[in-house]
């Protein structure tokens, strides 16, 4: 794992100039104590347009409204001027609770990826929501419901 961290530092570094005080990697699932600074996450996001694979990373990424994880995230649509934003957003979520259903602590919700804009632009975004105590697990749904309506606020207003 040692070596595996190391050689992801080192790309992290020379291929899209994301410094290591930015993130902190602990192994290869991207969950538990794992952190990155929404700069590092941007520019990550930024330069894997201009990389190869850069098509088939953007057709896996879940659409807003439509598929993957973000099937059920369609509270944004009872907006008619949000409405358009379906399928225009290509995002990966991230959610890292810890707790019980008691007490619930949301130590991170993350929604990343890129809008294409109503106006066409393609734009790099992320959304993070940390460190909140929940009520029930449907609070975690809302903070999905939440990100998607502000992913289409960012369709809608770019």
């Amino acid at each position: 794992m040692s070596a595996a961290l190391s050689a992801e530092q080192a790309v992290l570094a020379s291929q899209y100039q994301i410094p290591a005080s930015e993130y902190a990697f602990f192994d290869g699932s991207g969950g538990g104590p794992t952190t990155a600074i929404n700069p590092a996450v941007t520019q990550m996001l930024t330069v894997m347009i201009s990389k190869p694979g850069f098509s088939a990373f953007f057709s896996a990424l879940p659409l807003l409204g439509v598929d993957g994880s973000l099937a059920f995230v369609t509270d944004f649509e009872s907006d008619p001027t949000l409405k358009g934003a379906a399928a225009q957003v290509h995002a990966k979520t991230g959610t890292f609770l810890t707790g019980s259903e008691s007490g619930l602590i949301l130590n991170g919700q993350a929604l990343g990826g890129y809008v294409d804009a109503a106006r066409g632009r393609r734009l790099v975004f992320e959304l993070v929501v940390n460190n909140v105590a929940l009520t029930n697990l449907n609070d975690v749904l809302q903070v999905f419901q939440d990100e998607g309506t502000i992913a289409a606020m960012l369709w809608r207003d770019n």
